[in-house]
């Protein structure tokens, strides 16, 4: 081979000391699950601020704010099952079984009862993870049958009646606010760093990140798979609880409805959020973003004067969209 041949080889040669610039549309592809989400919410204030200039205000935010911080928690509660590929469709149930029972048992023993709510849901949450780690239960149908239960129990303690919640200087602690932001909101920011704390930084998280990875590999890699899916029902549990604490001091009120409206709303933010239902990416951090597209929506459309039964059906719309959208089709085990 002459020496211009070979030169000319040499030339056409990718160097290692100048890699190739990275496609564009790959690296969106790639981080696909966390862009789409912001993208959405920017275009929803715009859209809304154009519809109509109070949306963008200080007391709007706030307002947006305060909505936002119950749905937060019980949305990190939701999390952590569908990190997995699992689901639970009981934490609304748990809202308003921890609020029932601790509302009733106020009446006798005072507001500090109020604190047993988290420990009320880690009891459910613990019922959910045994039926679904050992029993070998699907979550899906473990927790709509367990959601049935918990909300019986609730009518059968209120006697299907609203229960009132005086104030008290426990109330004091959830409601109100500090230098202008909602003490609701310091609770779910408290939540909020505790859980991407243990979903990052714990073997417990990476262990659940593993789990909606791929279970049988995670199985046969040493995780202990049941253990784990236990500990995180009752994660999801205690929040939950946690949820119906901060609700019920919030409405001043324990209804047998209350937990009803957070579930569809709930699971919509994680999806939203960039947590796929299939499971193995996401976590906490992602699904804030996706309960703040969910209560902007909502603000909007009340501040936009749409009707109450289209909002729903917008929210129901935005829930397949979100599935659509994030669902790796690869994974089609969806719920395990």
């Amino acid at each position: 081979m002459s020496n211009n041949t070979q030169q000319a080889e040499r030339t056409h040669q990718p160097s290692s000391q100048n890699p190739p610039r990275p496609d564009a549309m790959g690296f969106l592809r790639e981080h696909w699950n966390t862009a789409a989400p912001f993208g959405a919410l920017i275009v929803l204030v715009v859209v809304f601020t154009l519809m109509n200039s109070t949306f963008l205000t200080k007391n709007n935010g706030l307002n947006i704010l305060s909505q936002s911080s119950v749905l937060l928690v019980l949305a990190i509660a939701a999390t952590f099952p569908i990190l997995m590929g699992s689901i639970d469709l009981s934490i609304g149930a748990i809202v308003t079984l921890s609020a029932s029972v601790c509302a009733t048992l106020a009446q006798q023993y005072g507001a500090w009862v109020f604190l047993l709510c988290p420990f009320i849901g880690l009891i459910c949450g613990l019922a959910n993870g045994l039926l679904v780690s050992y029993a070998k239960l699907p979550s899906f149908l473990v927790t709509l049958g367990t959601s049935f239960t918990f909300v019986g129990i609730a009518k059968f303690v209120t006697d299907g009646r609203p229960v009132p919640v005086a104030v008290s200087d426990l109330s004091q602690w959830f409601t109100g606010s500090i230098f202008g932001i909602p003490k609701v909101s310091l609770w779910a920011v408290v939540a909020l760093v505790l859980t991407t704390l243990i979903a990052s930084r714990t073997r417990l998280g990476r262990y659940m990140y593993a789990i909606g990875g791929n279970e049988l590999t995670s199985r046969l890699s040493g995780v202990p798979v049941d253990r784990t899916k236990v500990y995180a029902f009752l994660l999801t549990g205690f929040l939950a609880g946690a949820a119906g604490l901060l609700q019920v001091f919030r409405v001043r009120s324990s209804t047998p409805d209350l937990g009803d409206a957070f579930l569809l709303l709930a699971v919509a933010a994680v999806v939203m959020g960039g947590t796929p239902l299939s499971g193995g990416v996401g976590g906490p951090l992602r699904t804030v973003t996706g309960v703040l597209i969910i209560t902007t929506l909502s603000n909007g459309m009340v501040i936009g004067a749409v009707h109450p039964f289209l909002q729903t059906v917008v929210q129901g719309l935005v829930v397949v969209i979100a599935v659509a959208v994030t669902l790796d089709r690869k994974k089609l085990d969806l719920v395990k």
